[in-house]
């Protein structure tokens, strides 16, 4: 067993120990005929306002807070702990009420897009790193205009050195546009390098009727038609990480500003015992 799953077994036992001792105290709170509503709402409330400091604890990297590593790992399963504690909270029964479908719907959507997050987190850092290069991804737009420059620079020089305007013709009704154009949404959702591949396809079978001129610039072609797709590439995966992690962390703070709400307003129907 290595090193990793080591840990995610113990994270895992230290979760459900978690959710047992949780389940054993209120069960103990009931028996002394405490609320059992109230005393599980602290703790599911504690533990919502710790799972959201997660993003606070990122923008404070120079704090000895910890390692981003260690919150990680706390706030994964954490989450998970949250989960039980909340269906034992509500006795897991359906929501009442449109306030209560709400909350259960925006708590349900966070931990869905936490779900989701994981899964995009562990895959899209394997999928960047088969790129000829890792790419700052607010360098993208700058790099890709540095693309169509050198593209249209070289197509120049091929036909100033020749005058044959072969690769130029090519160049303004296919390449061209592959290089200023950005991506469609379906190439967001599911990114293809169909598009890359039928370009230079067609560069290829032009070849033969290049000069030698032609044929250096259209090297260099080759080159920045690969680039362009590495830099889309990188735009539309780091892209959906970055909306991914702008939608869990709103959804995140509409939980806690709801959840505040349900609690201030089950202390004032409380009354006297508040």
């Amino acid at each position: 067993m290595n090193k990793f799953a080591r840990r995610r077994y113990r994270c895992s036992a230290a979760a459900l120990a978690l959710v047992a001792a949780l389940w054993a105290w209120l069960r103990w709170v009931d028996g002394s005929l405490g609320a059992t509503a109230y005393q599980s709402g602290y703790v599911l409330y504690g533990l919502i306002v710790f799972l959201a400091a997660y993003n606070a604890r990122k923008k404070l990297p120079g704090l000895p807070l910890g390692s981003s590593r260690a919150w990680l790992q706390l706030h994964l399963y954490v989450g998970v702990a949250t989960v039980a504690l909340l269906g034992m909270h509500i006795s897991w029964r359906l929501p009442n009420g449109y306030f209560e479908t709400a909350l259960a719907g925006v708590f349900a959507a966070t931990v869905l897009s936490g779900v989701w997050g994981l899964y995009l987190t562990r895959t899209i850092p394997r999928q960047l790193a088969r790129t000829s290069e890792q790419i700052v991804f607010e360098r993208i737009p700058r790099l890709r205009n540095d693309l169509l420059r050198r593209s249209r620079a070289a197509v120049l020089a091929g036909v100033s050195q020749t005058g044959s305007t072969t690769l130029a013709e090519f160049y303004s009704t296919r390449v061209d546009n592959y290089l200023a154009a950005p991506r469609g949404v379906g190439y967001f959702l599911r990114p293809s390098s169909g598009v890359r591949r039928r370009v230079m396809a067609e560069l290829t079978d032009l070849r033969r009727f290049l000069t030698q001129a032609e044929e250096v610039a259209g090297e260099t072609l080759f080159a920045i038609i690969r680039k362009k797709d590495d830099l889309d590439f990188h735009q539309a995966r780091q892209g959906l990480l970055k909306g991914w992690l702008f939608l869990h962390i709103a959804l995140t703070y509409t939980l806690l500003t709801l959840a505040t709400l349900h609690g201030v307003v089950a202390l004032a129907m409380r009354g006297g015992h508040a």
